[in-house]
């Protein structure tokens, strides 16, 4: 793992969009991918106040950042009523919105509403905080398009994902089968509404937002698996995830996007940065897997015919940014995350 000394040489010499021990507020920062926003904004130089639903959850960050001294927490359990994080942002120069509905429930009512909710609480509370200078806001790719296996298709920055909102808002009864379409539309009218209040209230800060794809990587140490980062030790238990073949992202990138777009690029401004590295499908994990862990029993077989993600997006920023701002050769390999992502399990 990089060092705060291998980040700040990196970082050396560079006109930063805020300077170092600026304050960032990142809400939750217990998350999969919240935890490694917290992780690379340390390790660039900020301070971080992360956000989790109650005192326990927060207690447990600072443990995942070894009680860092630039590290504090905010309790914000309840993100979409008004005022509700008017105290968290309080002397914050910036503000990642990360957390979200992940519990991929069926009715749209209790999904989509309250997460739109959310963003438009905490939008609200940076404007009216004058220390407030950047926002981001965590989407998805789902906030454009759903994953089409074996569709040949292109998506922009000005697209939004209509087919999700459709099929969540359709009549009841709400089934099993629309549980990631809920979660898409959730993402979806989240970002909308965010873009719309930027463009019609004008707050006092820069606004941008990531969708990242599916994450894949390192977890943090006693950090959070999330949604997606517990994909690859699936496989080498013996388990082929449901999720279907799509883009990928290492976590430790999407993360570096945020705190790019956040804190570092001062000419990152009402960007839709796309967070894809490569399409992957669980027939390359199973096959990474082998190669990692020879002796493994438990890897299955691979999907008889399964297809591949080869949707055309806009991907080409994101590998710019890391490699102008991290010296990367571009995206981390989907072989090197998957490697990162089985670090200390056992067979």
């Amino acid at each position: 793992m990089e060092t705060i000394k291998n980040i700040a040489a990196k970082l050396a010499g560079k006109e930063l969009a805020l300077p170092k021990d600026s304050l960032i507020l990142v809400t939750g920062a217990s998350g999969y991918i919240g935890s490694h926003v917290v992780n690379e904004a340390l390790l660039a130089g900020y301070k971080v106040r992360g956000t989790a639903r109650s005192q326990e959850k927060c207690d447990n960050t600072k443990k995942i950042f070894n009680n860092h001294p630039n590290y504090s927490t905010a309790i914000v359990a309840d993100f979409q009523h008004e005022g509700t994080f008017d105290e968290a942002v309080q002397g914050c120069d910036a503000v990642i919105h990360v957390a979200s509905d992940t519990t991929f429930g069926t009715d749209p009512n209790v999904v989509v509403k309250p997460t739109v909710a959310g963003v438009l609480s905490i939008v609200r509370s940076a404007a009216k905080t004058p220390s407030v200078k950047r926002f981001v806001l965590t989407s998805s790719s789902t906030a454009v398009t759903l994953p089409k296996p074996g569709k040949e298709f292109s998506v922009g920055v000005d697209d939004w994902d209509q087919e999700a909102i459709d099929i969540a808002w359709a009549p009841p009864p709400y089934t099993n089968e629309r549980a990631f379409p809920v979660y898409a539309a959730s993402k979806t009218e989240a970002e909308k509404a965010f873009w719309k209040f930027v463009k019609e209230e004008k707050p006092g800060f820069v606004a941008n937002s990531i969708l990242p794809n599916y994450n894949m990587g390192r977890i943090l140490p006693g950090g959070s698996p999330g949604a997606t980062g517990g994909g690859c030790i699936s496989v080498l238990k013996g388990e082929t995830p449901s999720a279907p073949p799509q883009y990928m992202i290492d976590v430790i990138d999407d993360a570096r996007l945020h705190v790019i777009a956040a804190a570092l690029d001062p000419s990152i401004k009402d960007q839709r940065i796309f967070a894809f590295h490569c399409p992957f499908n669980w027939t390359d994990i199973i096959n990474i897997v082998k190669e990692l862990r020879p002796n493994a029993k438990s890897i299955p077989k691979a999907p008889e015919g399964e297809q591949r993600d080869l949707s055309k997006v806009p991907n080409e920023v994101g590998a710019e940014l890391l490699k102008k701002w991290y010296g990367q050769n571009g995206y981390k390999s989907l072989k090197e995350s998957v490697k990162e992502n089985l670090e200390g399990v056992e067979e």
